[in-house]
């Protein structure tokens, strides 16, 4: 059984790269998954316009989440304080 994460992922996958089977699994165990495909090996290559915007889209909606954990967080603590 997958158990799927709260949390988005971010996967660089080459071609002939040898883990490519193992990150394709792990794919399931993530909601919304952003992947980019190279035709490499394992590595990072540079990446084009469209898969800069793919990483750019998946890092400022990391940065949303991040933020608006955060303000959720500030205003239960608030909470916490006028109930005590």
């Amino acid at each position: 059984m997958a158990v799927t994460a709260c949390s988005s992922s971010d996967r660089v996958s080459g071609d002939t790269d040898f883990l490519k089977p193992h990150g394709i699994t792990l794919l399931d165990s993530f909601v919304d998954p952003v992947v980019i495909n190279h035709p490499k090996g394992h590595t990072i290559p540079r990446l084009d316009e469209k898969n800069l915007e793919l990483m750019l889209g998946f890092l400022e909606k990391i940065q949303k989440e991040l933020t608006d954990q955060e303000a959720q967080e500030e205003k239960c603590s608030e909470n916490a304080l006028e109930n005590n």
